[in-house]
């Protein structure tokens, strides 16, 4: 299955596309002029020109084929956009427009007569009610908000607010996404379809979920066991109560159904759960990660809290602390302070240098008994000490190791951190703030190792 039209198009038309800036079609198509892969025509019935740029009529007058068409106008012009672009010959339709159906029985007629339309010229539909679709790999943005950070997850949102307001958080937060998907009402295009696509993608790591109700659970779990053998899956469920199963239904028009029967389908096919926001963020940012061979986990640190504060998350999460070989504790031993604790966490006091964090990963990462290993670093209160020497020496010591093992980290120094934060996402360790966090992160990827059958035996 290709999706490209949607997320790498040559061309695209932005039906709608004003010079008011009050309206949304003036916010995706000032968004979609940085797109470079490939060219973004306006269409507008009454200016001639929009934004600097030269436009259309109508959707047929583009010179040359069309790939992806945006579609944001009124809702009683929307039946006659997708006309227009099936008779063009777009393959790909964006429907921003919202008021179809989740306002009840007679929009979801609407909804199915635009599907029907759509497929009669071999066209796909996401949306419509949605904020619209990102590549960040490329600088496409055919959405009404900010661009998202690049990274490597795969976002794919049920709702567009909810969607838009994570990707706002991710970018405050440092947190990149490959893709941003608002699928909205899923009259068409649903999150099956997307997962098979972005399953053989390169640039997509992972996959997150925000999912309220599925139109086909069958078709969920059928796919979704074929692609959590590719690639993790995160879905964060809403609408587990019953309050919120009413919201959710009421929200985009599907069905909540039971919190059960989502939880046992989840299992079934391999797709994690996640019980929050940042406990989905946490666990899909591992990815960047290789995938352990155990759930023996060995924990760094420069000061004690924090290390019984994670190791009591990992615990949690129903991984191990892990057993340090003695080898390994006497060379601790030999170039940490005698008030260090070199029994796993391993607490090499405040004192601790770049050069100890080195030595100190090295060790752990070469040491049989270790899976992965977690390191931490809180505020360094010696003088002329900053967490960038401390992140430097653990990616010294995974480059030389180099054995497979996942490294994540934890550095929990707020705006002191962020230079040490940044160069370990450089070289692809992820960096945590808090215990829980990067403990889901952890629990993600020995249950990912568990779905594709790399995870040894207990």
């Amino acid at each position: 299955m290709t999706f490209d039209y949607f997320f790498k198009p040559r061309v695209i038309a932005v039906i709608g596309a004003s010079n008011d800036p009050l309206k949304l079609g003036y916010e995706v198509f000032k968004n979609l002029k940085k797109y470079k892969a490939g060219k973004v025509y306006p269409v507008n019935v009454k200016d001639e020109v929009v934004q600097g740029v030269k436009a259309y009529k109508n959707i047929k007058d583009i010179p040359g084929e069309v790939d992806l068409a945006i579609i944001v106008v009124p809702k009683r012009f929307v039946k006659g956009a997708i006309i227009d672009a099936g008779e063009k010959g777009v393959k790909g339709a964006v429907i921003i427009t919202a008021g179809f159906g989740e306002t009840g029985e007679a929009g979801k007629k609407e909804e199915r007569e635009l599907v029907e339309i759509a497929h009669k010229y071999g066209m796909r539909i996401i949306g419509p009610n949605c904020v619209g679709v990102m590549n960040t790999q490329d600088d496409m943005n055919a959405t009404f908000i900010m661009d998202a950070k690049k990274g490597s997850i795969a976002f794919i949102s049920q709702s567009g607010a909810l969607g838009a307001g994570i990707v706002y958080k991710t970018v405050k937060e440092g947190i990149g996404f490959s893709k941003f998907v608002s699928i909205g009402n899923m009259a068409d295009v649903d999150f099956s379809e997307l997962m098979e696509y972005l399953a053989d993608t390169e640039e997509d790591k992972a996959i997150a979920l925000y999912i309220e109700g599925l139109k086909d659970g069958r078709k969920f779990i059928d796919v979704a066991k074929r692609v959590t053998k590719k690639k993790p899956v995160i879905a964060l469920k809403a609408g587990r109560s019953e309050s919120g199963a009413r919201a959710a239904s009421s929200h985009t028009g599907s069905l909540a159904g039971s919190w059960k029967i989502y939880e046992a389908a989840f299992k079934q096919s391999g797709v994690l759960v996640a019980d929050t926001i940042d406990d989905m963020l946490s666990m899909a940012r591992a990815f960047t990660q290789p995938l352990p061979k155990g759930k023996r986990v060995a924990i760094m640190t420069n000061a004690g809290g924090p290390g019984v504060l994670t190791a009591d998350a990992i615990d949690r999460k129903g991984l191990k602390l892990a057993n340090l070989e003695e080898k390994t504790m006497e060379e601790l031993r030999s170039f940490l302070p005698p008030m260090a604790a070199v029994k796993n966490p391993v607490d090499m006091i405040a004192s601790a240098r770049g050069e100890d964090y080195y030595k100190t990963a090295k060790l752990l990462l070469q040491d049989p008994n270790v899976d992965m290993l977690i390191a931490i670093c809180v505020v360094p209160t010696f003088a002329g000490m900053t967490p960038t020497e401390h992140a430097e020496g653990v990616i010294k010591a995974v480059k030389e190791v180099n054995n497979g093992k996942p490294v994540l980290g934890l550095f929990m120094a707020g705006y002191v951190s962020e230079k040490a934060k940044e160069l370990l996402e450089a070289n692809g360790i992820p960096s945590y703030e808090r215990p829980e966090d990067v403990a889901a992160g952890a629990y993600a990827l020995v249950q990912q190792a568990k779905n594709v059958g790399v995870l040894r035996e207990e």
